[in-house]
């Protein structure tokens, strides 16, 4: 059978995507209008942890799956009963550290009932992070897409029905998400168990899980370093600031973050692609191409949402987030650079090199910690934004520097656009054509 283009494969995962960013835009609209930006502030510093937490203890094996799948090295009944049994451990291991971190705040109380509602997720999220590296090995983009949005359109629904019927608050938010993911896992358990009909066993298949867990620690080490770099913000400003000035951010981050709609859409597609394939060459060429169209993408976008906050964000949130509005237009030009980062780092994970991203975004965190620390306590959301924007500007400069060396392709030819480039699309479009007719 035929592989789809990289162009169909990528509008399917950037209509996903696009589903995704909508729904949590109304989650986003009627949390903030429910609960106000101190509620809203709340809800953002909750869920923050598990986040952060499931980062690094998911342990890379999401891709690291994808990459075993792509070199069809190893049996796999072997590879979903090693998942299984790896999907057990990374829970209990999340639970226990979400578990301490909540229970030794002191800096603000929080409901015992919602913290049991976002413990009871976490297995659930793992699930769906490892079933997803099934679906990218085999590269079923429309079973992947499913879980990557059904989760977040069912959590729509549901926030809907607890927070603004039913008026259960903060602890209504998280109902929802449970229930969401809790509703997905008996898909997974269909597709997985029903359809794709492996046969688990609860043997300690030790040399496999040693080999994806050897990979997948590189992998759960740079999506730590990247969750800090976004995420720290929101720790620090709670810690330093009021859960107002949160609220304001985290509406701000969100909306500013919508530049990444096609680099989401674009990393999923390389990563499986580039664990599948043969032609290192070809696939640089062709991720370099889709790199500096997506960079122009990001920059109208970045353009549109910079004139369009101040008239969206009252009408959209309420008055009381008209402080979100100068944090969009600030950060934007750090999500961009980092929307391009993430496309070639899924370029380099997908051949097994992950561990680029860690080199390179290691010290960019660390200047992101430092800054936060005198900027935070002066300037509250304001300082965390130009915080992230340096953090951001400099990982992303350093790591395209030993991308380059990595694949052997100069800065420039990544960075500037070539004549080939406008008819990339049209040429990739009718080569998948003819390979559909002689297939």
């Amino acid at each position: 059978m035929a592989r789809k283009s990289y162009f169909r494969d990528i509008l399917s995962v950037f209509g996903s995507n696009l589903s995704v960013t909508i729904s949590n835009l109304i989650i986003g609209v009627i949390l903030s209008r429910v609960l106000g930006a101190a509620g809203f502030g709340l809800y953002s510093s909750l869920i923050v942890v598990p986040i952060i937490v499931i980062g690094f203890t998911q342990l890379g094996i999401r891709r690291s799956t994808i990459y075993h799948i792509g070199q069809k090295d190893i049996n796999e009944n072997n590879l979903a009963s090693a998942l299984i049994l790896l999907w057990f451990y990374t829970s209990f291991l999340s639970i226990i550290i979400c578990g301490l971190v909540f229970f030794f705040s002191y800096s603000q109380p929080y409901d015992p009932l919602m913290v049991v509602m976002i413990l009871l997720t976490i297995p659930l999220l793992l699930m769906n992070l490892f079933a997803g590296g099934i679906f990218l090995g085999k590269e079923e983009i429309l079973r992947a897409n499913i879980i990557n949005a059904g989760p977040t359109l069912l959590t729509l629904v549901l926030t809907i029905l607890f927070v603004w019927f039913m008026k259960l608050w903060v602890l209504g938010a998280f109902i929802a998400i449970f229930l969401a993911n809790f509703i997905m896992f008996f898909f997974l358990y269909r597709t997985i168990i029903g359809e794709y009909r492996y046969k688990i066993t609860w043997k300690y298949h030790e040399g496999l899980m040693k080999s994806m867990v050897r990979l997948g620690l590189v992998n759960a080490v740079a999506i730590f370093v990247m969750q800090l770099n976004y995420r720290l913000d929101v720790l620090m400003l709670k810690k330093l600031s009021t859960l107002e000035q949160v609220g304001f951010y985290a509406v701000a981050v969100q909306i500013a973050e919508q530049v990444w709609h096609i680099p989401y859409a674009i990393e999923s597609i390389i990563l499986s692609r580039s664990a599948n394939t043969d032609d290192e060459e070809g696939v640089t060429r062709v991720v370099s191409t889709i790199f500096r169209f997506s960079m122009l993408a990001g920059f109208a976008a970045s353009v549109t949402i910079f004139f369009a906050a101040p008239f969206l964000i009252p009408l959209i949130f309420g008055k009381e987030f008209i402080n979100s509005v100068p944090m969009i237009q600030a950060v934007l030009p750090g999500v961009l650079f980092l929307a391009g980062f993430r496309i070639l780092n899924s370029r380099l994970t997908g051949k097994g090199k992950p561990e680029v991203a860690i080199y390179t975004f290691v010290p960019a965190l660390v200047v992101n910690f430092v800054a936060n620390l005198f900027m935070i306590p002066r300037f509250g959301g304001m300082g965390a934004v130009w915080s992230t924007n340096i953090s951001y500007i400099l990982g992303s400069i350093a790591f395209m520097i030993v991308y380059s060396r990595k694949t052997g392709m100069p800065v420039m030819d990544i960075l500037l656009f070539k004549k080939s480039d406008f008819t990339f699309f049209r040429r990739l479009s009718s080569r998948d054509r003819n390979n559909t007719v002689n297939g």
